[in-house]
């Protein structure tokens, strides 16, 4: 089973080489293709980029599947996946992101519970 969730997308403005400094711009929605594979009592999560590991902890956590996985860089690539609270800090993956916060985190979760109580 797959589906598609779409995030606001950003840029990263040219300027400031100080990453304090950093400005986004709004860009395209940025598309994260999830696709879940079922097995038994266990549930294979592919999500088409790479995401930071709270995410995937906290699918398993809330998923009603004994055994969870999530398999990032599946179907494509969306790029930096980070979690909402990831936002707050500056690092590579936060200022190379293509994603607004405030959406992937539960659109992946919420989208793969929902895709699981269908099946």
């Amino acid at each position: 089973m797959q589906q598609v969730a779409a995030c606001p997308g950003r840029r990263l403005e040219s300027g400031s080489s100080q990453r304090t400094g950093y400005k986004f711009a709004d860009a395209d929605p940025v598309n994260i293709r999830l696709s879940l594979l079922m097995l038994d009592r266990i549930a294979l999560a592919g999500v088409s980029g790479e995401v930071f590991t709270s995410i995937a902890q906290r699918l398993k956590a809330e998923s009603p599947f004994t055994s969870t996985v999530m398999v990032t860089h599946a179907n494509g690539s969306s790029g930096y996946i980070p979690n909402d609270a990831a936002f707050d800090q500056v690092s590579y993956e936060i200022t190379t992101t293509h994603l607004k916060p405030g959406c992937a985190e539960n659109a992946i979760v919420n989208g793969f519970l929902d895709m699981i109580r269908r099946n």
